[in-house]
């Protein structure tokens, strides 16, 4: 089963800590005040959270030659950042920063889930939309990493990604096995009345 929840959650946070990418996402401008402050957090530490989402994005691709390209991306990312973080420390920093309030929020002020809460019915996964999403949200972290090499490295990963699947996608929707939802139970006092 392919559940995609730790990784959105991962990338939309990588978004509040910067208001341009916020605005890819699709949140608009992190919060009440305006833009969020971003400068708690180095570039640094950005480029790592992202090379983090796309490693656990690579766990979650079904094509394994495409997934190792994935997790070898994310290795360089990840190198690359911890090199900047090493040529720019300077006595003072904080690798955890501190938390200033008013942390930036979401432009409603609460933190949504994609694709809403959990009501606890299964649903039925289609590994070619999962893998679509990656996709997506590959191209979304394209813009949250500053170095043009990984947005094209990225961009290309999603670009191959939903190419692999996209003969496949349309007959997996219909095979999906979708059924409709029960009804919602009634309550127990109900029964007293009949």
């Amino acid at each position: 089963m392919v559940n995609l929840k730790l990784i959105r959650s991962k990338a939309e946070f990588i978004a509040t800590l910067n208001a341009k990418a916020w605005e890819v996402v699709g949140g608009g401008p992190a919060g009440p005040g305006g833009p969020a402050k971003s400068h708690v957090f180095s570039d640094a530490h950005v480029e790592l959270l992202v090379a983090d989402v796309v490693r656990s994005i690579s766990a979650k691709l079904s094509d394994k030659k495409i997934a190792k390209q994935t997790l070898d991306l994310s290795r360089k990312m990840a190198e690359s950042a911890t090199r900047s973080m090493v040529v720019s420390w300077e006595p003072g920093d904080e690798l955890c920063p501190p938390w200033h309030w008013p942390f930036p929020w979401p432009a409603d002020g609460l933190w949504h889930p994609i694709g809403g809460g959990d009501d606890g019915e299964p649903k039925p996964i289609i590994n070619s939309v999962a893998q679509i999403e990656l996709a997506f949200v590959l191209t979304q972290l394209s813009a949250m990493t500053m170095q043009e090499e990984f947005t094209k490295a990225l961009v290309g990963m999603a670009s191959t990604i939903s190419r692999g699947v996209a003969s496949q996608l349309s007959d997996d929707i219909e095979r999906c096995g979708t059924v409709p939802r029960k009804p919602f139970p009634k309550p127990h006092f109900a029964d007293n009345f009949n």
